[in-house]
């Protein structure tokens, strides 16, 4: 079979599995299995695959058929300009995260004493945060908290990539029920914030795929945003700030939090408008 008729059958599959842009797609998953560009594919439209690759490329295609995220089946995604493996495991990292990356990363950049930043990271996933911290900043120690054993393996493998393994410590813990053994400067968190009915209703490759613990926030998505507020005293030092992502119309709810455990709060909006960050100091 040639390079043109496979991504025909495999168009008209994913097609009919429902997947936005199915032909886009078929060449995406195919020039990845090549290692090639996808102009590549459209520029040798006649090249024969060997029996491996097609059978290689049925078996991604019909993963991809089924909802799974390419992002999974690829091991890959793109964060801060550092490739993170992912897995089922972890959440994907959003590009909207990068946001608290880059004020945190800003945070630390106005600090006076710049030296040995304290940063403690709940609920790391694929270490995403942690690293891009750790890989910019140099002069940070990192906590990263998960309850997941193999979300940590997976943000160790990460941290090793980038050679900073060294500054970030993994911690197998339920931050609801942890205690923090010395102050931080800076607490920054993704948390699960998707109100608990509604996790139902996300599209099928989050909620067939990505793991419930990383998106479930409780009855009304709020959950970690009180038990890091309720933890603020044992957390940040006398001029820590802790900096959250937050869901679509939960801001001015985390605000509130923040608020009533004395932070004076601010909010950073992504691309769209949509407040994305709060962001809380002593």
């Amino acid at each position: 079979m040639t390079i043109i008729e496979a991504l025909t059958k495999a168009g008209a599959f994913l097609q009919a599995g429902n997947i936005e842009a199915p032909a886009k797609e078929a060449g995406v998953l195919l020039a990845f299995l090549l290692e090639r560009d996808v102009s590549y594919l459209y520029a040798h439209p006649e090249t024969p695959l060997l029996p491996e690759i097609l059978n290689k490329y049925t078996e991604i295609v019909q993963k991809r058929g089924e909802a799974m995220p390419f992002q999974y089946i690829s091991s890959n995604q793109e964060f801060m300009s550092l490739d993170f493996h992912v897995n089922p495991h972890c959440l994907i990292p959003r590009p909207e995260t990068e946001i608290l990356v880059e004020k945190a990363l800003s945070w630390i950049e106005e600090k006076e004493n710049r030296h040995s930043i304290r940063i403690l990271d709940i609920g790391t996933g694929s270490g995403a945060i942690a690293v891009s911290m750790a890989y910019y900043s140099k002069n940070t120690v990192i906590d990263a908290l998960d309850l997941s054993d193999e979300a940590l393996k997976t943000a160790e493998l990460n941290a090793k990539r980038y050679k900073v393994t060294d500054r970030i410590n993994f911690i197998e813990a339920d931050f609801l029920k942890w205690k923090a053994g010395n102050p931080y400067s800076l607490v920054l968190s993704n948390p699960p914030y998707i109100p608990h009915r509604e996790i139902k209703n996300l599209m099928p490759g989050v909620r067939a795929y990505e793991p419930v613990m990383a998106l479930d926030g409780g009855d009304d998505g709020l959950i970690f945003y009180h038990a890091i507020a309720d933890k603020i005293p044992g957390l940040l030092d006398e001029k820590g700030s802790v900096m959250v992502e937050v869901g679509l119309g939960q801001s001015e709810n985390v605000e509130y939090i923040f608020r009533e455990k004395g932070l004076t709060v601010s909010v950073l909006t992504d691309l769209a408008g949509i407040p994305r960050v709060v962001f809380g100091g002593n």
